[in-house]
């Protein structure tokens, strides 16, 4: 999926695989060059452990028990937070990405992961809000960025309802189970100053 996308974007080899995507590798870039940032992985939320009590991404475990927090391989709210980012998107592929933090009540729709990447500098995210298909979801996400591409990421609205129907006219996956679990945050636009 990563490779599809970043292969749709330009990107290069500007992405981390496998055993090379632990928390070092994410606080090491310089996250701040990226317009688009994608995380195809998988999203905790606070309930699935009972030792995790923030919304988290998993990433690459360390080999060895952690020292600290900092390379458990959860890279939770409160470090993303933390990040340095200019997104226009950052891309959640992963379950349950929009849920909540666990400390509201239900219906909260910008807490925790969202309001970590939203705090660290992202202008909009593409989140999940149930447990996805990974086969769907990088067809769903594939055909996304296909679309993003002719017509622009700024219409990434545009670009997940294209993505969605096409999903839809298929028969293996017209059910919305596989494609309506994503949804945009934000408006991806920069905020400029009065005079700007």
């Amino acid at each position: 999926e990563v490779q599809r996308v970043a292969a749709t974007l330009g990107a290069g080899d500007s992405y981390r695989l496998g055993g090379a995507m632990t928390e070092g590798a994410v606080r090491s870039l310089s996250l701040s060059r990226y317009r688009v940032l994608y995380f195809a992985t998988h999203g905790l939320l606070p309930q699935e452990l009972a030792c995790q009590s923030a919304p988290a991404l998993v990433l690459t475990p360390p080999r060895t028990d952690p020292d600290s927090r900092a390379e458990d391989g959860l890279l939770d709210a409160s470090e993303i937070a933390e990040l340095k980012l200019d997104a226009d998107l950052v891309v959640l592929s992963a379950c349950n990405t929009g849920g909540s933090d666990g400390r509201g009540g239900g219906g909260e729709s910008l807490s925790g992961l969202t309001r970590a990447f939203f705090y660290a500098g992202a202008r909009a995210l593409l989140v999940s809000h149930w447990q996805v298909d990974s086969r769907a979801t990088t067809q769903l996400m594939t055909e996304l960025f296909t679309r993003a591409s002719s017509i622009g990421l700024r219409q990434a609205s545009e670009a997940l309802r294209h993505a969605q129907v096409t999903l839809i006219q298929r028969d293996a996956t017209s059910h919305p189970f596989f494609w309506g679990a994503f949804s945009l945050v934000g408006d991806g636009r920069r905020l400029t100053s009065p005079s700007g």
